[in-house]
């Protein structure tokens, strides 16, 4: 069915296919889960969504559940597992396909997994991809201005993630090993929009949070990894992670939030947390030099650049290197915006080509330079080639400076334009010209 209705769509002309795209993208849907037996009806499903941290957030559960006995599978940007068999996702999407995701929940039934954790895309919600799903517990992270081509509004962004949280009620209540499935809608009550997806209807809610929430966090301490007190129902449980950056806090609390839904044990649950010793692709250190060190990062959003300089900041004795540049046929609008935050909290900017498709390299570059120009800094060079750039910041790197690298992440593809796609490992380039230059 999914190949006989990808046929069809070639030779349907372009306005006509957009007419019938939701049409289409429900029958890819439904057809998938009827032949896949609905799988999503046989497990506790969780659902994560939100602008930044939802493949973190995902591990830091799927350790959680694991730290507590369950089988579990996980589908995330980064990585597939089923019932501890993990595989790298190779497709560039957060949320699979409306055959492949049905396809992967089987397995994972077939594996004997008890609980899915799965990361939900804006995306992937308008598309169908997750229909058929019958979550269980719906987990929102925060928002911040993304995938605006997509959906044109922040309105109609925040209420394509909303449908997530819809999805709890809308859906019947399951009954697994003869107990009825409690729905929980779990969200960051620090975020501007805690308001609306905390107003969705649910069994149990849970909202989490530094400033307020039922799971806040106090007594941060940034060394050698994460450490801090949660507070919940009026209780104290001092957590460790090996995770770093101030804003894995709200990650941890959302995996937390999660961990309590279940009636998992406290101590299991910072055990869990504490197993997570680093997600691939995400604030990774991936090489060092004479005293400089070399960060890989996954940020795309104006809000994850200035965590992310924020953090690398910390980390910083002598100068902050980046490189970067924006994907093609994505939100134009934080091109200029991530230029401007770069060039203001970094020492020197290296501006490059990132996966360009259908558009022109040197014009996404030109866009992200318009908001330099506003800032009146020169500090900042551009070089297309994107490892010649990385070359470049190799070179220069000294000791006590920090490179980081946003954008790519764990990606092993990269668009190079059009339909073009070549072998890229980002961590491992810039690994490989480490070794050149020392």
């Amino acid at each position: 069915m999914e190949k006989v209705l990808n046929i069809a769509r070639k030779f349907i002309p372009k306005k006509i296919f957009k007419l019938f795209q939701p049409a289409y993208h429900f029958l890819l849907a439904l057809s998938g889960n009827i032949v896949y037996r609905f799988p999503g009806r046989k497990m506790i499903c969780i659902g994560v969504t939100g602008t930044n941290g939802k493949s973190t957030t995902v591990e830091l559960i799927n350790s959680i559940l694991k730290a507590a006995g369950y089988k579990t599978g996980m589908l995330s940007t980064v990585a597939f597992e089923i019932a501890g068999a993990r595989e790298e996702n190779k497709t560039s999407r957060t949320t699979l396909g409306r055959w492949q995701t049905p396809k992967m929940l089987r397995r994972m039934v077939k594996a004997g997994c008890e609980y899915a954790v799965i990361e939900v895309a804006s995306e992937g919600i308008v598309q169908y991809r997750t229909w058929g799903i019958p979550f269980d517990v719906a987990v929102f992270t925060n928002l911040s201005p993304e995938h605006l081509n997509t959906h044109k509004t922040m309105a109609n962004y925040r209420n394509a993630k909303g449908r997530l949280f819809a999805n709890l009620s809308l859906s019947k209540k399951k009954k697994i090993n003869k107990q009825k499935i409690q729905k929980v809608n779990i969200y960051n009550a620090d975020d501007r929009e805690a308001g609306y997806f905390g107003s969705f209807p649910a069994d149990q809610k849970l909202g989490f949070g530094l400033k307020r929430g039922d799971i806040i966090a106090k007594n941060i301490v940034e060394k050698d990894g994460l450490s801090f007190v949660v507070v919940s129902k009026g209780k104290n449980y001092p957590v460790k992670s090996k995770l770093v950056a101030k804003f894995n806090v709200y990650n941890i609390l959302a995996a937390w939030a999660v961990g309590a839904s279940q009636n998992i044990d406290p101590k299991t649950v910072a055990t869990g947390i504490d197993n997570l010793a680093a997600v691939r692709g995400r604030m990774e250190k991936v090489a060092e030099k004479n005293g400089a060190q070399f960060y890989i990062d996954y940020a795309m959003t104006p809000d994850s650049y200035e965590m992310l300089f924020a953090e690398m900041r910390k980390l910083t004795k002598g100068k902050l290197i980046t490189v970067f540049g924006a994907a093609g046929d994505r939100d134009r609008s934080k091109r200029p915006i991530i230029g401007a935050i770069a060039v203001k909290m970094t020492d020197h900017v290296i501006l490059t080509d990132d996966e360009p498709y259908s558009e022109d390299p040197k014009k996404i570059i030109e866009e992200i330079e318009t908001g330099i120009r506003k800032t009146g800094r020169k500090n900042y060079e551009v070089i297309h080639d994107r490892k010649k750039a990385l070359h470049k910041a190799t070179k220069i790197a000294q000791k006590g400076d920090v490179v980081v690298v946003p954008g790519m992440g764990h990606e092993s593809f990269r668009n190079i334009g059009g339909n073009k796609k070549v072998t890229w490992n980002e961590s491992e380039i810039i690994k490989e010209l480490v070794k050149k230059t020392k």
